[in-house]
């Protein structure tokens, strides 16, 4: 690209918050340098049957949130109905709990995206607080979140100055993303048929109006779920009464859950929570965040 350009569309598709979070922050960079920045959640598009209008993009921005070490299955349904990229320039970010094997392997995200005639530039992950299994300390989420900010400035500077970085997948992290993958759809299925709802529930309909695949439904004054789920948790943690659970599999769940903005403007809570001194599990953090 030998000129500056000029319009840039950011896709994504975010379940509990923190990869629309990067798709922000990304957007908030590129406007210091680019004229018109629009941010699509992916899944607004496919529950209405909108073909996504990426030809009025110069640069085009893919974000999505590792599940099972790859893309969700909603993300490659979009893949599937883009129009004929024409070797436009994009790049990939994927947001992640865990720096382990940088989120899985981009092979498969990367292949389908070139299968449309998409031209990949750039790659990279993002750690963001965990939606599943563990609660991140405060402090920790806080300096997750400041380093996505550092790395957000250095992705967009790259992008603009035409840097390409592509993740290093290897064949072992790309069998795995694909196995692993694999699984976590039978899962997924499973994990949604299996949702129910306490006697709390006071049927508002915010949980059917939020699910992105229309998992959800109200059937004789009950709520439904079905076999379409993706596992995005955003039912769970979207629902004001916290009726939602799973029948199994319930040590998935964080509680209470938490709101990333509000720790990260509250200035009583340090960023500092890993260091190079850091011992045990969260240890290899620490190479992500000297890697800004």
């Amino acid at each position: 690209m030998n000129q500056q350009p000029r319009t840039i569309g950011i896709f994504y598709f975010s379940g509990t918050g923190n990869t629309k979070m990067v798709a922000k922050l990304l957007a908030t960079e590129f406007n210091r340098y680019v004229r018109v920045v629009d941010v699509i959640a992916i899944d607004e598009l496919l529950k209405t049957n909108k073909i996504p209008e990426v030809e009025k993009y110069d640069i085009i921005g893919f974000g999505y949130p590792v599940h099972a070490f790859n893309a969700p299955r909603i993300f490659f349904e979009f893949i599937e109905q883009l129009q004929e990229g024409k070797k436009k320039n994009t790049f990939i970010f994927k947001s992640a709990g865990d720096p382990f094997m940088q989120g899985g392997s981009t092979a498969l995200v990367r292949k389908a995206l070139q299968k449309k005639g998409y031209n990949v530039i750039y790659e990279r992950l993002f750690v963001m607080p965990a939606n599943v299994l563990v609660r991140y300390q405060d402090q920790l989420i806080k300096q997750l979140y400041n380093t996505a900010v550092q790395r957000a400035k250095t992705m967009v500077k790259e992008i603009l100055s035409e840097t390409t970085k592509h993740q290093k997948n290897t064949f072992f992290s790309t069998f795995l993303t694909a196995a692993f993958s694999s699984m976590e759809n039978f899962g997924a299925r499973f994990f949604g048929e299996n949702l129910y709802v306490s006697d709390s529930c006071n049927l508002c309909g915010i949980c059917i109006s939020n699910c992105p695949t229309n998992n959800i439904t109200k059937q004789k004054g009950h709520i439904r779920f079905h076999s379409k789920c993706t596992l995005c948790m955003r039912c769970i943690y979207g629902c004001p009464v916290n009726a939602i659970s799973p029948r199994f599999l319930k040590f998935f769940v964080i509680s209470p859950w938490y709101e990333i903005q509000a720790i990260v403007d509250n200035p009583a809570i340090k960023d500092a929570y890993i260091t190079s001194k850091t011992k045990g599990f969260f240890r290899h953090f620490n190479r992500y965040f000297c890697e800004q």
